[in-house]
């Protein structure tokens, strides 16, 4: 029974966030706020997480978003639009505008990678988010290849699959959070002097139970979350 509760919990948030992302998307404002939402949601184990954390990590980082959101739409959704006309267009190529178009998109797809863990997890200007995220990065070589890779994949079947796109809603931005998580506390770690299994170890011993048996967690300030 316990084995089919939890996989009955998998498919329900499965089909939850998968919903929301794809409604935000369709939006296409609204889809970066949601990243960073599910990215903070993500950020919380399977049995402490809930729906409303998305909204939370929003409501608590809407001033960043303003300014990130601007940033990603540029330089993501121009060169999107504009390497999709080159593909549908090939007799319309402009070679200097799909090399631009390339090098803004990687850059895009980092920072959506790394970007929206900083931004839930540090209180940051929208200059020091930038340069957060790039440091995000050397958190772990293989790591950041990794979730690099996958937002590029990602990247790469809205220009080529898009309708294959709906499959990687959840899986993205929960294997990117989970990617960048372990990079942002291994930095972490090495700035205080500790050890990432220290960092983790303090973070369950903040968390408590209150009165009605469910889990609260603290900051560092010892301040519920």
């Amino acid at each position: 029974m316990k084995g089919l509760k939890v996989l009955g919990d998998y498919v329900t948030e499965f089909i939850v966030i998968t919903v929301l992302v794809a409604l935000s998307a369709f939006t296409v404002i609204g889809f970066i706020p949601m990243i960073v939402g599910v990215t903070g949601f993500f950020q919380n184990a399977m049995g402490d997480r809930r729906i409303k954390d998305i909204f939370t990590a929003i409501k608590e980082n809407w001033k960043i978003l303003i300014f990130y959101t601007v940033f990603q739409l540029i330089i993501i959704v121009f060169p999107v639009l504009n390497i999709y006309f080159f593909n549908t267009h090939p007799e319309k190529i402009n070679q200097f505008v799909l090399a631009v178009s390339y090098i803004a998109l990687f850059v895009g797809v980092v920072f959506i990678a790394t970007a929206p863990t900083v931004i839930v997890n540090m209180n940051v200007t929208f200059r020091q988010l930038l340069y957060n995220g790039v440091m995000m990065l050397f958190g772990s070589l293989l790591r950041s290849i990794a979730a690099v890779g996958v937002m590029a994949g990602v990247v790469a079947l809205i220009l080529y699959y898009p309708y294959a796109v709906v499959l990687t809603l959840y899986a993205a931005p929960l294997l990117t959070s989970m990617l960048m998580r372990e990079n942002f506390l291994h930095l972490k770690a090495k700035a205080l002097g500790t050890s990432v299994y220290e960092l983790k170890k303090k973070q369950n011993e903040d968390d408590y139970l209150d009165e009605m048996g469910a889990i609260r967690r603290t900051d560092e300030n010892g301040e519920e979350k």
